[in-house]
């Protein structure tokens, strides 16, 4: 039994092991929502340029959220953060998200989830503080193909949109994810212990100070511009957290342009999951062989390739659909893992939650425009975001190159 827990999970116990295992309450309703949110607002009379200002409210409310994350973190304990802010963020977001209406709906949730950035760096903070470094990119490998390989359970939800339609299928969805995620953060707060660097810094940071965070926030800069690889990754961050608006209406995009049905568009995230499989058992290992470095800059390649190929999609162009597909799908899973793997080691330990917090809050701030440009691209022509994705990707794929040549001459230095 421990032989087969190791070949699965890397090695991984304590904090790290807890939040692989119930993972899956949450990756499997996750990968359903958000493939066909877009969807279900057009059915509530929602515009495409509305859905633009809800993602850029978005960004606008997650700077002030990113700005308290560290913070609360510190004061409160990574353990306790995560609950409230998971249940708040999550829950209470999905329950809302069930019982929508209209337009004004969607904002009590947007307001609701911007919490999100809360909890995410108090459970990242939570989950791999008290694990080796080496054994980082295992948890967030699984943590990932986990997430994305849940997408393969998204036909479902496309024959339940074929019986019953988006809206009462998403009611349906909605809903069960709220029970589901609200089970997943009682269960797993019932495991989990608060980190050693955690009780530390909850003794450290009993009260909380707005100057001493503005001088966090001075020193998140100074170490950015220390650091260069730290200073590349934060904006390789940034270009993920930007592409989340560009390709946001990728689902409406299938519909609309491509002329896919509503109930087939699922098949995307499904075919997406099996890749997702296929890259994790079959390359995964190769890839930690290559180096992060090297293998972030195959995943963010394989991206540039893939939004190339769907816009050169063409109606019931379905094979380049599908190329397109198979080759985002790799890239996604490739880069978030060296991409996190990087960002986590590259920050230390005492300073992890106070740089993501900062990190956070300057993404956040700087992605406001990103969501409403994206909406008004979009109603101008369907195919204006994916160019911005392209090139944006393109520019991603020049800084890891970058990336791969600071740490290449740091070893020669080094004299490795």
């Amino acid at each position: 039994m421990q032989s087969l827990r190791r070949r699965l999970l890397g090695g991984l116990d304590g904090n790290a092991y807890y939040s692989i295992i119930m993972e899956p309450l949450w990756a499997v309703f996750g990968g359903m929502i958000f493939f066909y949110q877009p969807l279900y607002m057009k059915h509530l009379n929602v515009t495409e340029v509305q859905m633009g200002f809800l993602n850029s409210l978005a960004a606008a409310l997650a700077v002030i959220t990113s700005f308290v994350a560290g913070p609360i973190t510190d004061r409160f304990g990574r353990k306790r953060t995560t609950l409230v802010f998971d249940l708040i963020c999550w829950s209470m977001t999905m329950f809302v998200w069930a019982i929508s209406q209209n337009y004004w709906y969607f904002l009590l949730a947007i307001i609701l989830n911007s919490f999100n950035k809360i909890s995410y760096i108090s459970w990242t903070c939570l989950s791999i503080e008290d694990t080796p470094e080496d054994k980082r990119v295992y948890f967030f490998s699984l943590i990932m193909i986990i997430n994305l390989a849940s997408g393969i359970f998204a036909p479902l939800a496309g024959v339940l949109v074929e019986k019953i339609g988006v809206v009462d299928a998403m009611r349906i969805i909605y809903g069960l994810g709220c029970i589901s995620m609200t089970t997943m953060f009682l269960i797993r707060n019932k495991y989990v212990k608060e980190t050693e660097i955690g009780k530390r810094m909850m003794k450290e940071h009993s009260e909380f100070s707005v100057k001493d965070k503005i001088r966090d926030y001075k020193e998140a800069i100074v170490y950015f511009y220390k650091s260069k690889v730290t200073l590349l990754m934060f904006f390789i961050l940034l270009i993920g957290q930007l592409q989340m608006s560009f390709l946001y209406f990728q689902s409406v995009y299938l519909k609309d342009v491509i002329g896919i049905k509503e109930s087939l568009t699922s098949m995307v995230p499904g075919i997406s999951a099996v890749v997702n499989l296929i890259v994790y058992f079959v390359f995964m290992d190769k890839l930690r062989i290559i180096g992060d470095k090297k293998s972030l800059f195959y995943g963010l390649a394989f991206n540039t390739i893939g939004v190339l190929f769907l816009i050169l999609v063409r109606p019931r162009g379905y094979l380049l659909l599908f190329i397109s597909i198979v080759f985002m799908a790799a890239g996604n899973l490739i880069t978030i893992v060296f991409r996190e793997t990087i960002w986590n080691n590259v920050i230390g330990e005492r300073e992890r939650a106070k740089i993501f917090s900062a990190a956070s809050a300057f993404i956040a701030l700087i992605s406001i425009p990103a969501g409403y440009v994206s909406g008004y691209m979009y109603n101008l022509n369907p195919i204006f975001p994916f160019y911005a994705s392209l090139i944006l990707y393109i520019v991603a794929v020049l800084l890891s190159i970058r990336v791969n040549r600071i740490y290449k001459n740091n070893i020669e230095e080094a004299g490795i």
